[in-house]
């Protein structure tokens, strides 16, 4: 009797059974595919090349003395015509926010470096520096021998080639992603036209 009540029950009621697993169904797809995620790790490509310059200051910096913090290296020349002063722009708004969510600093650091040291004077950094608003305690400005400075910029994977007769430089616009033990994380195209300051804290605080 019991199971006839219940072959009954199924047969009267299946529609909205039905309609109840397939909405079911549907809650676990919609969770899975538009709910919260758990943030992807950022793959180690390789060690960041070892480096020691001054900044604008006379300070040695190095990439042992920044350990233990995420850091964006991005290297520049004050007189690019072009990629570099909008994208250091960028990286000051991206630099407000760190300030605002306390990590600039404390936890990350922004690093630029000019291959340019000849024209790029420690002045000309300054305010070159100045018009981003850069906050000079969570954001460094070095240089060092323009040979050398090239190089740096090559073993991190950022094409540099010096015009000699137009006394510019052709190079890769790109924003590296170090993290805590020196591991390079990230290449950010800085000329992408979608590229936002948000971005790159998002992809800064994948590593926190």
């Amino acid at each position: 009797m019991g199971r006839e009540m219940k072959m009954s029950f199924l047969r009267k009621h299946s529609f909205k059974i039905a309609v109840l697993a397939l909405c079911a169904a549907m809650g676990i797809y919609l969770l899975y595919m538009y709910g919260p995620k758990k943030a992807e790790p950022l793959p180690v490509h390789k060690a960041a090349p070892a480096f020691e310059m001054n900044d604008i200051d006379g300070k040695p910096v190095s990439l042992e003395s920044t350990n233990g913090k995420v850091r964006i290296v991005y290297f520049y020349f004050a007189n690019c015509p072009d990629v570099c002063p909008p994208t250091t722009f960028m990286l000051g708004e991206a630099q407000d926010i760190l300030r605002e969510q306390g990590t600039l600093g404390d936890k990350v650091e922004l690093i630029s470096i000019t291959f340019d040291p000849e024209r790029d004077t420690p002045d000309v950094i300054r305010q070159f520096a100045e018009r981003t608003s850069a906050d000079l305690d969570g954001w460094h400005f070095l240089r060092g021998e323009e040979d050398a400075t090239i190089q740096l910029a090559r073993d991190f994977d950022v094409g540099v080639i010096k015009v000699e007769k137009e006394n510019s430089f052709a190079h890769f616009n790109v924003i590296t992603l170090v993290d805590q033990n020196g591991q390079i994380r990230e290449w950010i195209n800085g000329s992408d036209e979608e590229l936002t300051p948000e971005y790159i804290v998002k992809q800064i605080n994948t590593l926190l």
